[in-house]
């Protein structure tokens, strides 16, 4: 007779594991006590981000609304799940969520930047980041040229707006902000 191994009977990884996972420039992260192994984001993927990072940073230093942060801020959700965003923000009435190994709880604003796993973003972490109680969740899109911003409304995300290629977006979380998506792409 052969095992099987059952979810009851496999070992659950928790956000301290993260801790431990080596410095190979892959992304590392538990989700519900699954771990989830991105490679290294390739270069449309660092540009979308490092604009996005710094027109969002800009504008809430400008205007005393919090601290963003680039993708390495480790965000604990929960025991089993250390998730690590593209951007976070953390908005003043949060600030309380961080500490020395990352931010615990949920923060204001998550933005995730589609690689080599859409589906992760898209489902996944989309689900996880509802049942979190994180009130907004864009997912940028580099090789569709797009950007979704969600809102959380009860225990699920509704699309609070979906702009391409080279549209303007305005979100309500940054009154005053007009991202030129356009300027993502080049």
């Amino acid at each position: 007779m052969v095992a099987t191994a059952t979810a009851e009977a496999r070992q659950l990884l928790t956000a301290r594991d993260l801790d431990d996972v080596p410095d190979d420039g892959n992304r590392y992260e538990v989700i519900d006590g699954e771990l989830y192994v991105s490679p290294f984001p390739d270069e449309a993927h660092q540009r979308a981000t490092k604009k996005l990072f710094a027109a969002l940073h800009a504008h809430v230093k400008a205007h005393a609304l919090g601290r963003v942060y680039p993708a390495g801020l480790k965000v604990v959700l929960d025991e089993p799940t250390g998730v690590g965003p593209d951007i976070v923000f953390v908005s003043n009435t949060r600030l309380d969520g961080l500490h020395a190994d990352g931010f615990h709880g949920a923060p204001e604003l998550v933005v995730e930047v589609v690689s080599s796993k859409p589906q992760l973003d898209r489902r996944i972490k989309l689900q996880k980041y509802a049942r979190s109680g994180i009130p907004h969740y864009w997912i940028v899109d580099p090789k569709l040229r797009s950007l979704v911003a969600y809102k959380l409304d009860g225990d699920r995300y509704r699309a609070v707006a979906e702009h391409g290629a080279r549209e303007r977006f305005e979100p309500e979380l940054f009154p005053g902000l007009v991202l030129a998506l356009g300027d993502l792409w080049e």
